[in-house]
């Protein structure tokens, strides 16, 4: 007899279904739990509905709209966001290792711990993941979601701010351009608009006042990136001190 239906795409389940019969998605699909992120990063890529164009022009255009649709349970359709965000992250920290672009030359670390950071630029980048997914989850907290399901959306943006850091670190070492202060500053203000506009997506409210609070949720995760790296260098300088 049916028992209920599948979240991904409606279809009728029995109660013996372990899978769907129609998209095969999971029929225990439920509240997204840190179990559910486990399973992401073990997902194989290939076995969702939309191809990788289809994929990326999503993230693009409608980022809040595809990580709501993920927590909502469509998750058959889309990448799963945290192996997505791994994985365009080591490809991240290649581009950026092979080119030389010193992505924080302006941040104001010392130049020895700048030098180790950037050698470990992938660590830096997933570092951000639960600092976004914390602050969100401060700042929505009517939202009634899991700290995973706010993860969900720092994952999915910072996979394609981590596709323009990867374009734009071997352009600009072919081109020969070093990055400045404008630069870097005005890097970090489309990336909180960026974040704010995904957010007026997700979340669900005034899209204004969902837009200000995503933008706020960026910049506090930005600045709490920050205290981590002035603590980090003062950690490396100590250490090196004692040597």
């Amino acid at each position: 007899m049916p028992t209920g239906r599948c979240l991904n795409c409606d279809a009728t389940l029995a109660d013996a279904d372990r899978f769907c019969p129609r998209c095969a998605q999971r029929t225990d699909t439920a509240r997204l739990s840190l179990r559910d992120v486990a399973r992401d990063l073990l997902q194989n890529f290939v076995n969702v509905e939309r191809g990788p164009l289809a994929f990326a022009s999503a993230l693009l255009t409608r980022p809040g709209g595809v990580a709501r649709e993920y927590v909502e349970g469509k998750r058959h359709r889309h990448y799963g966001p945290f192996a997505t965000l791994v994985v365009l992250v080591g490809l991240t920290a290649l581009m950026v290792n092979l080119s030389g672009f010193q992505v924080l030359a302006h941040d104001g670390l010392p130049e020895a711990p700048a030098h180790f950071m950037q050698r470990h630029f992938n660590l830096l980048l997933l570092v951000q993941l639960p600092l976004i997914g914390g602050a969100c989850a401060l700042l929505f907290r009517g939202a009634q979601l899991t700290l995973a399901e706010h993860a969900v959306l720092a994952a999915y943006t910072l996979s394609v701010r981590a596709v323009v850091v990867a374009i734009v670190a071997p352009l600009s070492y072919a081109l020969s351009i070093v990055p400045g202060a404008t630069s870097t500053y005005g890097f970090w203000v489309v990336w909180y608009v960026y974040f704010g506009w995904a957010a007026s997506q997700f979340y669900a409210g005034p899209r204004g006042a969902s837009w200000l609070r995503g933008v706020v949720a960026a910049a506090v995760a930005h600045a709490a990136t920050l205290g981590v790296l002035f603590a980090a260098s003062a950690a490396y300088t100590a250490v090196m001190g004692t040597r």
